[in-house]
């Protein structure tokens, strides 16, 4: 369809929205989806996700990794977003207020009608909370699914359902009117088609162009290689106690932070689980710097369990710097892992250890295939575990179970790089070493609070998941033989 129909199908969508403002609002707030949106922190910056900048990021940092033509495509994403900033200025110029709200205020009367230009002069063009019209998240959604669509022609549909399920969340939050994703929508679209008509020099992005997968790849001339950064060393860490057995057969891992309600049981089970082992081991408790009771609650289970220690990290430094810290100080044959919240029920690890023998491999990863959390958790993991082992080329059900059992050779002397913990069985898989999944028990969390969300799981992760696969694309992969001295 050329310009002016789709413009004129845009113009009568909008015509269309307009009267629904209102009952579309009202409907919200009466069935419980504003309040459910307002208060399920989760889902709602989830479905926000497309619209905020961390998405232009994300979709440049894909995009350089997986497009032929990268340098192109990187600047179609970051110009289609720069563009569509200028919806804030549309909203400066027409005022128009947010569902329930007014000058600031909050009403119960619906007014959907009211406008007032350049609201509060200059202030208000640098403070437009209250103004609405566009959406600025729907806008932004819609110009990276359109300059998406454009590198990626067989995901369109994807992308631009994507986009709409943020326009649909900014409608049911009532932060905006109905009509103002519409006219968000189609200005989103608009930009990424200006967008792309700059970067590819005003020929448009038909099947000549080379932003298209199947064009002519650009080829990047560089004179000079980048220099290594130097190595990010992790805070210096004391052992605060060195009990148990002279040489154990077992050492189990344990990265806590801030668990303060669950170090007393954990401690307990931990010790039972791993005497039926009927080897020596010792227990490794690595303290991230908590700012709780747990230190206290550590130094009362050393005068208690003999062969627990405990490795204190100077600050908090995440899961990946425990787990690293941990692997350097075990002394075990075999080393284990469980996280310190009792979700891993530390009873399998005598199951699981006997395996490694069993079934000849070196590392034996959990699958918590019912896993006993929210259903939108449940689902969230679901797709990242989809994304992780697409992007990856892995198979892995789970990878980032805490509860893991390896040969010491399999992580002795593995950097580690933060947020590396979701990623173990490949890294442990690149260094040559095999790995098994196994179903194990997953419990409900009882006490304390889950230390990552959706913003720390998934934007993070991503990024480490783009690092991981650069990485696996240049790993050495070579054979060699010395040559026997002639005689």
């Amino acid at each position: 369809m050329r310009a002016p129909g789709i413009i004129t199908l845009w113009l009568l969508a909008v015509l269309l929205a307009l009267p629904l403002d209102a009952p579309v609002a009202q409907w919200m707030r009466d069935s419980g989806l504003e309040w459910t949106l307002r208060h399920d922190h989760g889902l709602r910056e989830f479905l926000k996700l497309p619209g905020e900048a961390w998405s232009v990021f994300l979709a440049g940092a894909v995009a350089w990794m997986a497009h032929p033509a990268r340098v192109r495509a990187v600047a179609l994403i970051v110009l289609s977003s720069l563009l569509v900033s200028a919806g804030k200025l549309v909203k400066f110029a027409v005022g128009r207020h947010r569902p329930f709200t007014w000058m600031r205020g909050t009403i119960e009367e619906l007014r959907p009608f009211d406008f007032l230009p350049l609201r509060d002069g200059m202030e208000g063009f640098f403070h437009d909370q209250n103004l609405s019209f566009p959406s600025g998240h729907a806008s932004l959604a819609f110009a990276l699914a359109g300059a998406l669509a454009m590198l990626w022609p067989r995901g369109r549909w994807v992308f631009l359902t994507v986009a709409t399920l943020t326009a649909l969340e900014r409608v049911a939050e009532n932060a905006h009117w109905l009509s103002d994703v519409v006219v968000a929508a189609g200005f989103g679209l608009a930009m990424a088609w200006v967008a792309a008509r700059v970067v590819s020099g005003g020929e448009g992005l038909g099947s000549g162009s080379d932003l298209r997968q199947n064009g002519p790849v650009m080829q990047a001339q560089q004179s000079t290689e980048l220099l290594p950064a130097e190595p990010v060393r992790l805070p210096v860490w004391r052992e605060t106690a060195s009990g148990g057995a002279p040489s154990p057969y077992a050492s189990l891992v344990i990265p806590a932070y801030n668990e303060q309600e669950n170090i007393p049981t954990l401690l307990a089970r931990c010790v039972e689980a791993m005497s039926r082992l009927g080897k020596p081991f010792e227990i490794i408790v690595v303290d991230d710097g908590s700012t709780d009771n747990t230190p206290a609650l550590l130094t009362v289970g050393l005068r208690q369990y003999p062969q627990l220690r405990v490795i204190r990290l100077s600050r908090n430094t995440g899961q990946s710097a425990a787990f690293e810290a941990g692997f350097a100080a075990a002394r075990g044959q075999v080393i284990a892992t469980v996280d310190a919240d009792l979700q891993n029920d530390p009873e399998e690890i005598p199951r699981l250890i006997p395996l490694l023998e069993e079934k000849n491999v070196d590392m034996i990863t959990g699958w918590r295939k019912d896993r006993q959390d929210t259903p939108f958790r449940r689902w969230q993991s679901r797709q990242a575990n989809r994304i992780r082992n697409w992007i990856s080329q892995e198979t892995v059900n789970d990878s980032a179970s805490s509860l893991k059992v390896y040969r010491a050779h399999a992580v002795k002397g593995l950097k580690l790089f933060n947020g590396a913990h979701r990623f173990l069985p490949t890294l442990v898989k690149m260094r040559g070493y095999s790995c098994l999944e196994v179903p194990v028990k997953h419990s409900p969390r009882l006490a304390g609070s889950p230390k990552y969300g959706f913003r720390n799981r998934a934007l993070r992760g991503l990024i480490d998941l783009l690092a991981v696969r650069w990485m696996k694309s240049r790993q050495l992969n070579y054979s060699s033989r010395e040559i026997p001295r002639p005689n």
